[in-house]
Formats: C-alpha cells, sequence, structure tokens
C-alpha cells in the first residue's frame, strides 16, 4: 500500500527527458541570476565602479557631469581629454621605472635618505608625474567651461561626494 512520492506527483512536475535540457535550463538559470546580481548590485553602489581603481584626472571630473552635457559639447570637451589619453598611459608606465628606482635607492650600498625623497618627490610632484599632468588636464578643461557648465561641474563633484559618503 506504499507508494513510491515520485508517482504521486508524475501528474504534476514535468518530466525533462534528456539530460541537455536540464543543463541548459541549470546554466539559463545561472546566468540570470548573474545578471540579477549585476543590477541589484550596480543599483545599490552606482559611483563605486565609476574610474576602474586608476589614479587619474578623472577623479575630479565625474562621469556624471559629462553624461548630463549636451552630445555635441560633451564630444568637444572628451576630445581634449582623450588627445591626452596616450600622454597618460605613458606616464602610467613610468611607475615601474619609478619602482625599480626606488628599489635601486634603498638596496644601495652606500644608502642616501636625500636620493629616496628625490626619487619620491619625482614621482609624486611635477608636470611628469601622473597628479601633474592630470591636474593640467583638468585646468585645460575648466578653462574651457562655461559659467554654467563649470556650476554643473561643481553639482555633479557635490552628488558624487554626497553618493560615497552614503
Amino acid at each position: 500500500m506504499t507508494s513510491n512520492w515520485l508517482e504521486k506527483l508524475n501528474g504534476y512536475v514535468p518530466i525533462l527527458r534528456s539530460r541537455w535540457w536540464t543543463g541548459l535550463l541549470g546554466l539559463s538559470l545561472m546566468a540570470n541570476l548573474l545578471v540579477a546580481g549585476a543590477v541589484i548590485g550596480h543599483a545599490i553602489h552606482p559611483e563605486r565602479y565609476e574610474n576602474g581603481g586608476r589614479a587619474s584626472f578623472a577623479q575630479l571630473v565625474p562621469r556624471k557631469f559629462f553624461m548630463d552635457l549636451p552630445g555635441p559639447r560633451r564630444k568637444e570637451l572628451m576630445q581634449n581629454l582623450r588627445n591626452s589619453r596616450d600622454e597618460m598611459k605613458n606616464l602610467r608606465a613610468g611607475f615601474q621605472v619609478t619602482a625599480l628606482k626606488l628599489a635601486d635607492a634603498l638596496d644601495a650600498e652606500n644608502y642616501d635618505a636625500a636620493i629616496v625623497k628625490t626619487v619620491i618627490d619625482n614621482f609624486t610632484t611635477g608636470s611628469e608625474s601622473l597628479a601633474g599632468r592630470g591636474g593640467a588636464v583638468v585646468e585645460d578643461l575648466i578653462s574651457k567651461l562655461t559659467p554654467d557648465e563649470r556650476k554643473q561641474l561643481a553639482a555633479a563633484i557635490r552628488d558624487k561626494e554626497n553618493h560615497t559618503k552614503n
């Protein structure tokens, strides 16, 4: 008199006869959950991934500012940033050279704190540093903004700071 629980479900649960369909449905479910998680994560922390972790002038000028500009004006201002892209890439590549110089200065037989300080100062300041050149790019961008665009940039920066605090 004992009946199998599978026999009771026979009329209610569809039985997939192929392992391929079962695998395909499982993969589809995983992909949907992955996309849903990415959308929810972006909704919770929209500004978190804005700069991709790289130090650059882009940290001073939020993307939202450019997204709010009209198309032709955005292209005009972005062209100036694109023109400096190769120079910024070369400065980023110079990080390795500077790191090796610092390692050599630290590992020298006659350690000299002045040489270490000079290497670090050259890395952090001056027009040939990433921060120095990035600052010059931002100054150039700001000099081309209208008064209304400067106010819009200030609002975008404040908005970004409020999002990162919360």
